[in-house]
């Protein structure tokens, strides 16, 4: 049983239990938001080491799809282009009766580099992330179990299965749904099991498809899915609703006969799978932490929050949650006050809330039974695939894109982004905007009018590029087209500020609320 020693006394349990090491950040758990965290931290030179209580990588692969807002944010790590070297970019969904197509739900590519869903079982994106990792000089210490964790005001001691003691400055545990940090905490995890049963498996199927990459069944025992899987030809996860069941009788792991059987039965006819790769059975939950942090040890990815894999979004949800912490992190250890790290449950919990609460409607919606509600519920889906505007909000929300910190305040006239959104691209003379953003740095964008940085309406005071922040000139020369002050709706002079993880930090016409700005995040007094 973990468990969390309430007390002030680091000192008696270092005593008790030899003392390996410190370390400014110890993560718990080598999944992607491990691992992204890991990442960012390695990229601005804090010192972290990542344990894992596995004793070699999990090959299994319930999640899938990296949204566009995740691909940006790897791209900031080098990884975007391996990525999509690897992943297959899903175009849409069908709605299926037996062979026929009821409606298909086009994504529609929102503005960003990435503009698609990009199919990566979480194995193949695990292997780029410890390639990167490896190549930052930070290995995945397997076999690491943690046991006991005494906290301070101070620093975080840990103790694993082997008796080894390490000490960090701050411990984030990715750990998972089943986390054991989370426990030690005693940080409630406020929900539980939807009652609902799935059968996953990657199969190979051996037949002319009559849809395109990914296909929905929603017939009386609930839905049947199938998502064409890169690596491969015929390489398909197939997603069955089995709660009826399993209501009856205990599952066993599916063989080839069982999910054949439920393929020709609820799905298309004249389908053979000829090969099943891997298989699962899924109960799924609904769970969220009531609290991100408590003094130096922090939740993230899945130990923060679980719910059904609809959409596509739950370690889309755990990487944006890494880059946000990880961000901040840096930021206190190089000198900014320890409160900018309340920023990260503010802002990313209540993400996670309104994420579960749209996967629950989808979950309801296609768990139906009855036989009206099921029928009223296909008519809107196909009338919704209709209806011009809707597949491009869907695909808007999927891609996580609209996700912002803001205060819900928003320019009545126009979409320019407010702070807390996420910063948008456009195309420079030289490369994009999101080409200047890193996680290594601010980013200011200084809209200027002509070449110049003088003269009537100029921004009040000059800013100068520090080791902190980088300096991007908009103007004439740079954005001959227009598009930067555009998409960010500026017409003369003034200033953007972007956070390391691409959200808006301060926006504005005053160079000294630059600085004032910057220094918050820096702790620096100037920071510029």
């Amino acid at each position: 049983m973990y468990h969390l020693v309430h007390v002030d006394r680091l000192y008696r349990f270092q005593r008790l239990y030899p003392l390996e090491g410190a370390v400014s950040v110890l993560v718990v758990g080598s999944g992607p938001t491990g691992m992204v965290t890991a990442l960012v931290l390695a990229a601005n030179g804090v010192p972290c080491r990542v344990l894992e209580r596995r004793t070699h990588p999990s090959d299994g692969s319930r999640a899938l799809g990296l949204q566009a807002r995740s691909m940006e944010l790897l791209a900031g790590l080098g990884l975007a282009d391996e990525i999509e070297r690897v992943a297959y970019r899903l175009s849409g969904a069908s709605i299926m009766r037996g062979d026929v197509e009821l409606s298909r739900l086009t994504w529609v590519p929102p503005q960003s580099p990435y503009p698609y869903t990009y199919v990566l079982p979480q194995p193949g994106l695990e292997s780029v992330l410890r390639k990167g990792l490896r190549a930052a000089d930070v290995e995945i210490e397997y076999g690491a179990e943690v046991q006991n964790i005494d906290r301070n005001d101070e620093s975080v001691g840990v103790r694993l299965g082997d008796g080894r003691v390490l000490e960090c400055e701050w411990l984030v545990g990715a750990d998972g749904a089943r986390s054991a940090v989370r426990e030690a905490l005693g940080i409630p995890f406020t929900g539980g099991a939807t009652g609902e049963t799935y059968y996953l498996g990657d199969i190979v199927l051996e037949s002319e498809m009559s849809f395109q990459d990914s296909a929905m069944w929603l017939g009386p025992a609930g839905p049947l899915m199938l998502m064409r899987l890169p690596d491969g030809d015929g390489l398909w996860r197939v997603f069955a609703d089995m709660s009826d069941r399993s209501r009856r009788e205990e599952l066993r792991e599916p063989g080839i006969t069982e999910l054949q059987r439920l393929v020709d039965e609820r799905g298309t006819g004249g389908t053979r799978i000829t090969q099943v790769e891997w298989t699962s059975i899924f109960r799924t939950r609904v769970c969220l932490a009531d609290k991100y942090r408590r003094g130096r040890v922090f939740l993230a990815g899945d130990a923060a929050h679980i719910f059904p894999p609809f959409g596509g979004q739950g370690m889309n949800l755990g990487i944006q949650d890494a880059v946000n912490l990880a961000w901040r992190l840096v930021q206190v250890e190089s000198g900014a006050a320890p409160d900018l790290l309340d920023g990260y449950e503010a802002e990313r919990r209540p993400v996670a809330a309104s994420t579960i609460r749209d996967v629950e409607s989808r979950r309801r919606m296609y768990a139906l039974r009855n036989p009206l509600a099921r029928s009223l519920r296909d008519l809107v889906l196909r009338l919704g695939a209709g209806i011009p505007g809707a597949a491009r909000q869907a695909s808007l929300r999927n891609s996580q894109l609209a996700v912002s910190y803001g205060d819900g305040a928003r320019w009545p006239f126009g979409r320019r982004p407010a702070i807390g959104d996420r910063a948008p691209d456009a195309v420079l003379a030289d490369g994009t905007v999101h080409d200047r953003l890193a996680v290594t740095h601010f980013t200011l964008l200084h809209f200027r009018c002509g070449n110049r940085i003088d003269g009537p309406g100029a921004p009040a005071g000059a800013v100068d590029a520090t080791d902190r922040m980088t300096v991007v000139p908009i103007d004439d020369e740079t954005d001959p087209k227009g598009e930067v002050r555009e998409r960010y709706s500026i017409r003369g002079e003034g200033f953007v500020l972007v956070r390391p993880d691409g959200h808006v930090a301060y926006r504005g016409n005053e160079a000294t609320e630059v600085h004032r700005a910057l220094a918050h995040f820096t702790g620096s007094d100037r920071a510029v």
